[in-house]
C-alpha cells in the first residue's frame, strides 16, 4: 500500500486542481525554485495530519490568493490522497476509505473561514462520500515523518519528552511495556535504575552531601517545615528514563570499552541529519510487524549540509531501504549530483510554464528500455541539469557546449532590448550530448509515442527490423500510429551536424586492374546545400509535423565549418588563431596567412576571389588535426570573438525557438 496519486487545489501555487503521480519507493521531485515541491510536501503533511503540522494547524497563506479573492463564499482548499495496492488485510482496515477501485481515497477540505478559537474549519473524509462518518483510527496508523530543509536535527534527538530517540525506544518495547503494567510489574531497565540509585546513596561523598543538604534544611525551615532531599537519579517510569537518554556519537567505527562519544553539539550539521535520518528508519523498521499502514518518509533538500560523495551515499541507502522494507520515499531537491544518481523513472520534474505550473513523472513518459538504460547511464551531475532549466539546447560535442552560450550573448545583443542578454538569464541549459544520442532524451520532451507495427507472418526478423526502422523515420504518423503521452513541458532544440556524405569517384587502377574509390571531403555551400549523412536527420522535419516542444537545427556540414564559412570575417579570426598556435613555418602557415592576405584585400578592393568552401575546409582540417583540436580550438575562438562575430541563421533560430522568441517574431 502507497501513496499513489495526490490531487491539490487552491493550495499556494496551485489555483486549478493539478494531480501528482507518485511512485513505491523513492520519490525525487526536482525542479527549479518556486515550482511547488514544497506545497507537494506541505500538502502530503496536511493530508496525513503529519504530528508537527497538527500541531501548527494551516494559516492563511497556504490558501491561493486569487481562487480565493474570485470566490464570494468562503473558498476552500482541497487535497485527495489515492493509495494504490492495499492487502485483503489492508482492504478491511481502510474498508470506510475504498473508491469503486478498492483503493484507499482519503479526503481533507480547509474553508477560508475560522472558528471562535481562530482555526480554520476542516473536513475530512474517506472514499467518494463526504457525508461519511471519519474513523481516526486508519489514518493514526498511518506513519508519515517530515524532515524540513533547514533541519536542526540536534534539536529533534535532544533528550526529552517526545524525542526521536524515547519514541524509537518506546516503540521497540511497547508489547513487553503492555505487558508488565497489566501484570503491575517492572521492566527491567526500571528495576536497574532503582538498583543504581539505591548504590549510589551509599557512596561516601554522595551520603555526606545529602547529609549537609538535609542538616541546612531542616536547620533554615525547622522541624515543622523542613522537607527532605536524596541525591539519586529519579526513580521513574520506562517511558521519562527513556526520555532523559541521549545519542552521543564517535569517530570510530570499531567500538572498544575506552572509544571516546561526544555530544551531538559537538557534531557537524551533514552528520547529525546522518543520525537523525537513522532514527527514523530505525523506528519504522521497529515498526514494521506491528502495523501494515503505509510508511512515509518526506524529505525537504536531502543535500542539505552534506558533501556531494554523502549526497549520493544517502540516496543510495534511502532507496535501498524504500525497496527493501516497503516505505515511501518523498525527496524535494535542488542538487544535480542527486538527480544524475536517482534513477530517471524515480524523478519527478516540475516546471514553470505560461499556463502555470508543469509536473512530469518521466515514468509517463514512456521511455522505451533502450531509451531508459541509456539516458540512466548518461546523466552525470553537469548533464542532469537539463532536468532543472526552463529551456535545453542540445549539443554534439564540447566544442559547441563552449560557444553556443557566447554566440548567444552575441545574438540576443544585437536583437535590442529583450529583457534577456544570456541563456543562463533565460534559465536555458547547453547539454552536451558527446554525439548524436538525442533521440533518447527527445523523447522526454516531445509527447508522442510510436506505436511499432508488429511483426507479419513468414516476415523474417531482418526485413523486420528494416520495415520498422522505416517506419521510426516517417515525416508524420497518422492517428493509430503514435500515442499521446506525458512530457517534460519545456523547449529543447537540438544542434546537429549536416554531415554531407564524401564525394566518391571510382576508376579503375591502370597498373592491375582493380576498382578504385577515391573520397573528396564534401565542400557544400550556401548556394549548393548537400543531402545529410547524419543518421538522425530525420527527426528533424519529424519533430516539426508532431510537436510544438522540440526542433532539430542544421546547417551546411559541421559546426566549425558553418563558422567559418558564415563570413569572411569570421573565417579570418579562425585563421588568426591557426596561425597563433603553428609553431614553425612551412605549407599550413603558408595557406593560412595566403587566405588572410586575401581577406583583407578583398575586403581593401571589394573583389571577390576566394573559394569560400575551400577555406572553411581548410580551417576545419587544422581544428580537427593533432596539434590542435576542438576542444582548444574552441577555447581560444570564445576569447577572441566579439559582437562583430557573425552568428549562422540555424544557431539563431534554435535560440529563438527556445526562448519562444519566434512566436514574437510571427
Amino acid at each position: 500500500m502507497h501513496l499513489s496519486k495526490l490531487r491539490i487545489e487552491n493550495m499556494r501555487l496551485f489555483k486549478k486542481p493539478v494531480t501528482i503521480n507518485l511512485h513505491k519507493g523513492l520519490n525525487l521531485l526536482v525542479g527549479e525554485n518556486g515550482c511547488g515541491k514544497s506545497t507537494v510536501i506541505d500538502a502530503i503533511r496536511m493530508l496525513l495530519n503529519e504530528s508537527e503540522f497538527s500541531h501548527k494547524g494551516i494559516t492563511a497563506e497556504d490558501f491561493n490568493s486569487s481562487g480565493c479573492a474570485e470566490n464570494t463564499s468562503p473558498c476552500r482548499l482541497f487535497i485527495i490522497g489515492v493509495f494504490s495496492e492495499l492487502t485483503d488485510e489492508q482492504k478491511v482496515e481502510y474498508l470506510t476509505w475504498l473508491n469503486h477501485n478498492f483503493d484507499a481515497r482519503l479526503n481533507v477540505e480547509y474553508l477560508h473561514s475560522t472558528n471562535v478559537r481562530g482555526n480554520y474549519k476542516q473536513k475530512r473524509w474517506g472514499g467518494c462520500s463526504s457525508n461519511s462518518a471519519f474513523d481516526w483510527e486508519p489514518l493514526n496508523d498511518i506513519q508519515c515523518v517530515y524532515l524540513p530543509a533547514l533541519r536542526d536535527a540536534e534539536r529533534y534527538l535532544r533528550a526529552g519528552r517526545g524525542s526521536r530517540l524515547s519514541r524509537l525506544l518506546t516503540n521497540l518495547s511497547a508489547d513487553e511495556l503492555k505487558e508488565k503494567r497489566k501484570n503491575k510489574e517492572k521492566m527491567e531497565l526500571e528495576t536497574e535504575v532503582a538498583a543504581f540509585n539505591h548504590t549510589i546513596e551509599q557512596k561516601t561523598d554522595i551520603e555526606r552531601a545529602n547529609k549537609l543538604i538535609n542538616d541546612s534544611l531542616k536547620e533554615s525551615a525547622g522541624s515543622v517545615f523542613a522537607q527532605s532531599t536524596s541525591i539519586r537519579f529519579n526513580e521513574l517510569s520506562y517511558e521519562r528514563i527513556v526520555e532523559s537518554l541521549q545519542l552521543l556519537f564517535s569517530n570510530e567505527l570499531d567500538v572498544k570499552e575506552d572509544t571516546a562519544f561526544f555530544s551531538l553539539c559537538e557534531n557537524s550539521l551533514g552528520y547529525n541529519n546522518l543520525i537523525y535520518i537513522a532514527t527514523i528508519l530505525a523506528e519504522f523498521e521497529g515498526l514494521k510487524e506491528k502495523y501494515s499502514s503505509p510508511r512515509i518518509l518526506l524529505v525537504e533538500e536531502l543535500e542539505a549540509h552534506l558533501h556531494p560523495q554523502l549526497q549520493i551515499k544517502l540516496l543510495k541507502y534511502l532507496s535501498k531501504q524504500a525497496a527493501e522494507h516497503d516505505i515511501q520515499v518523498i525527496i524535494t531537491t535542488h542538487s544535480a549530483i542527486l538527480a544524475a544518481a536517482t534513477p530517471i523513472n524515480q524523478i519527478i520534474c516540475f516546471n514553470r510554464c505560461k499556463d502555470g505550473i508543469s509536473i512530469t513523472p518521466i515514468s509517463k513518459c514512456e521511455l522505451e528500455n533502450d531509451s531508459e538504460n541509456f539516458i540512466n547511464r548518461w546523466l552525470d551531475a553537469t548533464k542532469s541539469m537539463l532536468l532543472f532549466s526552463k529551456g535545453n539546447i542540445f549539443v554534439e560535442g564540447i566544442a559547441e557546449a563552449i560557444l553556443v552560450p557566447k554566440l548567444a550573448e552575441i545574438y540576443l545583443k544585437s536583437k535590442g532590448s529583450l529583457g534577456v542578454t544570456s541563456l543562463e538569464d533565460a534559465g536555458v541549459s547547453v547539454i552536451n550530448l558527446n554525439g548524436i544520442y538525442f533521440q533518447h532524451f527527445i523523447k522526454m520532451y516531445s509527447g508522442y509515442r510510436i506505436s511499432i507495427p508488429e511483426q507479419e507472418e513468414r516476415e523474417t526478423k531482418t526485413a523486420y527490423k528494416e520495415r520498422v526502422d522505416e517506419f521510426k523515420k516517417k515525416n508524420s504518423f497518422a492517428e493509430g500510429e503514435f500515442r499521446k503521452v506525458k512530457y517534460i513541458k519545456v523547449k529543447c532544440a537540438v544542434i546537429t551536424d549536416n554531415d554531407p556524405v564524401d564525394n566518391q569517384e571510382k576508376f579503375i587502377n591502370p597498373d592491375n586492374g582493380e576498382e578504385v574509390v577515391k573520397k573528396e571531403p564534401a565542400t557544400p555551400t550556401k548556394d549548393n546545400c548537400l543531402p545529410s549523412g547524419n543518421p538522425q536527420i530525420y527527426l528533424k522535419e519529424q519533430l516539426e509535423n508532431m510537436t510544438d516542444n522540440c526542433r532539430v537545427y542544421s546547417n551546411l556540414k559541421t559546426f566549425e565549418y558553418d563558422l567559418a564559412i558564415e563570413s569572411h570575417s569570421n573565417a579570418r579570426i579562425m585563421l588568426e588563431i591557426i596561425l597563433d598556435l603553428i609553431t614553425t613555418n612551412g605549407d599550413i602557415a603558408d595557406k593560412a596567412q595566403k587566405y588572410i592576405d586575401e581577406i583583407d584585400k578583398e575586403k581593401r578592393e571589394d573583389e571577390f576571389s576566394i573559394n569560400d568552401a575551400e577555406m572553411a575546409l581548410f580551417i576545419l582540417k587544422q581544428i580537427d588535426s593533432s596539434y590542435l583540436g576542438k576542444g582548444l580550438f574552441a577555447q581560444l575562438l570564445c576569447d577572441k570573438i566579439d559582437d562583430s562575430f557573425i552568428v549562422p541563421d540555424y544557431i539563431c533560430k534554435a535560440i529563438d525557438f527556445v526562448l519562444g522568441l519566434e512566436e514574437n517574431n510571427g
